[in-house]
């Protein structure tokens, strides 16, 4: 089987140790994508949100002004959402590092819901005299449901080649809990139809990022999995751990082994109580994630694991 092409993001909060770890991805033909949004926040303030979202812009125009920094495989930006008040913000540093010849080849968009954001993307990045990608992220109920008229309205402008399926923002904006896993089938339920949709109309399906950093063979597994159900679909395999990235594929799939999805109230509190507790305990000072017991814990999850136990109070 050819290799599954990996990408893997990375903050821009620290740019001496994000362009090393570039330098160290590309050399196993890994893609990068340098990050504004989520890995750059607070979940606890907005204050030092605000000074992190400085922090990674200031990051963004140190690597781009870095003449060394040259990626040898595409590396990529993903800016902060339309609506958010980073956005402004983020296009003009995004533009001042074009124009200082940083190699980037496109740019991720979070939380796309229609076909106008995409234009309007676009439309900031026009006046460039290189062609830049767009990549539309997938990540809430109304993205999903308004995919098929996503997909069917570039088919003539041609704008994005690629989709990237985002996991814990959909789960936490469909209120799921608690979150699906790769070794779910309630997890691919979302995923084939957002893959099945991008293969009819040829274009690149990108998966989600994997949440245990330190489970090489279920990484292998549902990649392979993934594969097996879309096997003429173009599939990249997003990662958020430099050491799984750099993991050797194996040349026989693993087999996928799933577990039931439990969601009886008691395995909901459970969950709830761990997914807290984990959260807080693996939570690096002034980092927007945690890695605890083998998991890796977006704001996202303790988001949602902290409602379940409001909303638990509250009856």
């Amino acid at each position: 089987m050819n290799k599954i092409p990996i990408i893997q993001y990375l903050p821009l909060t620290r740019p001496k140790a994000t362009k090393l770890f570039t330098q160290r991805l590309n050399n196993s033909n890994i893609m990068v994508i340098l990050d504004l949004e989520d890995s750059a926040q607070d979940p606890f303030s907005i204050e030092n949100t605000d000074q992190l979202k400085i922090q990674a812009r200031n990051g963004l125009d140190s690597i781009s002004k870095d003449s060394s920094f040259k990626p040898k495989c595409k590396t990529y930006l993903r800016i902060n959402g339309l609506n958010t008040k980073y956005f402004e913000d983020d296009i003009k540093a995004a533009i001042s590092a074009f124009k200082n010849n940083i190699a980037i080849s496109g740019i991720f968009v979070p939380k796309v819901e229609d076909y106008f954001s995409i234009q309007e993307i676009n439309s900031r990045f026009s006046h460039l005299d290189f062609n830049l990608e767009i990549i539309p992220m997938i990540e809430t109920m109304k993205g999903i449901n308004n995919l098929p008229s996503i997909l069917e309205s570039d088919k003539k402008k041609n704008i994005f080649s690629r989709i990237h399926y985002g996991h814990f923002d959909y789960c936490f904006d469909a209120k799921v809990w608690p979150f699906t896993d790769p070794y779910h089938m309630e997890f691919w339920e979302v995923i084939k139809n957002v893959a099945e949709l991008v293969e009819k109309h040829k274009k690149t399906y990108i998966h989600t990022p994997f949440p245990f950093p330190e489970n090489e063979n279920l990484f292998w597994a549902s990649s392979f999995y993934l594969k097996e159900l879309f096997p003429a679909l173009d599939i990249w395999i997003c990662a958020l751990n430099s050491e799984l990235s750099l993991s050797s594929q194996p040349d026989i799939a693993p087999s996928l082994l799933f577990n039931d999805y439990d969601t009886s109230h008691i395995n909901q509190l459970k969950e709830a109580k761990v997914i807290c507790k984990d959260f807080l305990s693996g939570k690096a000072n002034k980092r927007s994630f945690s890695v605890s017991n083998g998991r890796f814990i977006p704001p996202h999850q303790y988001y949602a694991a902290e409602n379940y136990l409001k909303n638990l109070k509250l009856k």
